[in-house]
């Protein structure tokens, strides 16, 4: 091997996403539990490691050989990458990342006060974080600030200064961000087998660009805030935007989507599963559905090789069985306290179609067609068999019609997964068209009908190629809003950071808005079976 490349493998970046995944579920259990319920999580979590390894030595005492083979075993998978191209990669990731506002160096989206309020709580306050004016504890998808909030504590722990201890822990949380998803940029790069420069970053900046055609909205668009909002309620957000704006839901469930791509057995989908929920659990609906596709059909493949004992085994796994009984109930009754989730009063939750009219169906027609309709028709006949196509169109056909609560919230944040899927379906259609154009400068002349066959091919790639291009305004929208923001208003904005704490009297921007917010908080806690029976008080 080259001494300036290296070669990564698939079992590798398995287990460090496993470990960056379950690392804000380990730290929630230490610092919000009874000291037993947390031994007890936390034993259940390091078991469901251990057994996540195809080959561990744990493993292997407790199942004895089912002479199954798969070929090519996931764990076998290999990238070569230079060095150099590694170090680019990095790179980057942390620009981008700094770009979308990720550990306040560049200007962040307008729905930060409430994020960066939430964030300095968890380094200035004792967990669990409890809020003494209104009897009420944060209870929110917290995960992913819980790892860089520790190291921020510290320093206001050494200093008692808030801001420096703040400071602090936004530069850790963009390293430990940084690292995610320089971990899901790789297990892409793997998963479309791509390791020269050119493909690569067409891998990446496919990633970061990709969005729905928002700019042929034949409606007037919000240009300042961000393009999605041209259909009301109907609004899928770009891969970007949700960077920008909802960083905390989005990156674990990407890189559950991205370890889903390449997991043939069930055996630790429960486990994902659980670090995909504490940090999202609109998202997690749209894994969950990725997930039942994938058991239903390796049900499938298991009982025609006649190996339903073999599926039981992987279903009814140490890991499923521990995430089910030991992180599940912890998780479920944490996020259930929030008043926001907890509450059903709504009339119009659950299935908006029943207040569909003639109006609301045709922008829903519209909608679908720009955001995605138009990529799936294009990349179709390539998907013809591909199970999951049909699975993440049906998704994104589906999410629109439902709604919980007043706003938008379920319909952006459970596209997340199919919206990934369909961002790995696009690229997989155009990176297929590239080998084969490499293949057919090589070969000799074909007949007639290949060429008129290769030609269409060719020709949806092309269209495919420009529909991108103009959903990639979106996310450019998204990042020339930070640079017009820090010209304003410097890198440093004070309307980012106005809230400060959630533990205040009222809402900074509007003193009649009802105080304090609901998605954020529990109150009444004696009666939230998570605090009054497994949270230490």
């Amino acid at each position: 091997m080259n001494k300036g490349q290296l070669t990564i493998s698939y079992h590798f970046l398995r287990r460090f996403a496993l470990i960056y995944i379950s690392l804000p579920l380990f730290c929630f259990f230490i610092g919000w539990l009874k000291w037993y319920f947390a031994v007890l999580s936390c034993l259940a979590l390091i078991v469901c490691l251990l057994f996540s390894e195809e080959n561990s030595l744990v493993k292997r005492l407790f199942h004895k050989d089912t002479g199954e083979t798969e070929t090519p075993k996931p764990q076998d998978k290999k990238i070569l990458i230079s060095k150099a191209l590694l170090i680019s990669v990095v790179i980057f990731t942390f620009v981008y990342c700094i770009l979308c506002g990720v550990g306040r160096l560049w200007a962040q989206s307008v729905d930060h006060p409430w994020r960066n309020a939430i964030f300095r709580d968890l380094i200035t306050k004792d967990w669990p974080v409890l809020y003494d004016n209104f009897n009420g504890a944060l209870s929110y998808y917290i995960g992913l600030w819980l790892p860089a909030a520790i190291p921020g504590k510290l320093v206001y722990l050494l200093s008692k200064n808030s801001e420096a201890a703040f400071f602090a822990g936004n530069i850790v949380f963009l390293i430990y961000f940084a690292l995610g998803m320089c971990l899901l940029f790789l297990l892409l790069i793997m998963h479309f087998n791509v390791s020269s420069p050119k493909q690569v970053f067409l891998v990446l900046l496919g990633f970061v660009f990709f969005s729905g055609m928002d700019i042929l909205s034949p409606w007037p668009i919000t240009w300042h805030l961000h393009l999605e909002w041209w259909a009301g309620l109907y609004q899928f957000s770009s891969i970007t935007t949700c960077v920008c704006w909802v960083f905390n839901q989005a990156l674990i469930s990407w890189i559950s989507m991205a370890l889903l791509l390449h997991e043939d057995k069930v055996s630790n989908y429960a486990f994902i599963g659980m670090a995909c929920l504490f940090n999202g659990p609109f998202p997690f609906v749209g894994y969950y559905v990725f997930c039942v596709a994938k058991a239903l059909k390796r049900l499938v493949d298991m009982l025609k090789a006649k190996k339903a004992k073999s599926y039981l085994r992987e279903v009814f796994s140490i890991s499923n069985i521990c995430s089910a009984l030991f992180v599940f109930p912890f998780i479920g009754s944490y996020l259930l306290s929030n008043n926001a989730i907890g509450s059903t009063s709504t009339e119009n939750d659950l299935l908006e179609v029943l207040n569909w009219r003639f109006p609301a169906f045709f922008v829903y027609v519209i909608f679908v067609l720009i955001e995605f309709g138009v990529f799936a028709v294009l990349i179709a006949k390539a998907n013809c068999r591909n199970y999951l196509f049909y699975v993440a169109v049906l998704l994104l056909l589906v999410c629109p019609m439902m709604r919980l609560g007043s706003n938008a919230d379920f319909t952006m944040r459970a596209s997340i997964p199919p919206i990934f899927m369909m961002y790995v379906f696009c690229y997989r259609f155009i990176l297929d068209e590239i080998e084969k154009r490499k293949e057919e400068s090589k070969a000799p002349p074909q007949s007639s009908k290949g060429s008129k066959q290769i030609s269409l091919s060719r020709f949806l790639c092309l269209i495919l190629i420009g529909c991108l291009v103009i959903g990639a305004v979106t996310p450019c929208v998204e990042l020339a809003r930070g640079f017009e923001q820090v010209y304003l208003r410097g890198i440093n904005d004070p309307e980012t950071d106005s809230i400060i704490t959630l533990e205040r009297d009222k809402d900074p921007f509007d003193e009649n808005q009802e105080w304090p917010p609901v998605n954020f908080i529990a109150t009444d806690m004696d009666n939230k079976v998570f605090f009054k029976y497994f949270a230490r008080l």
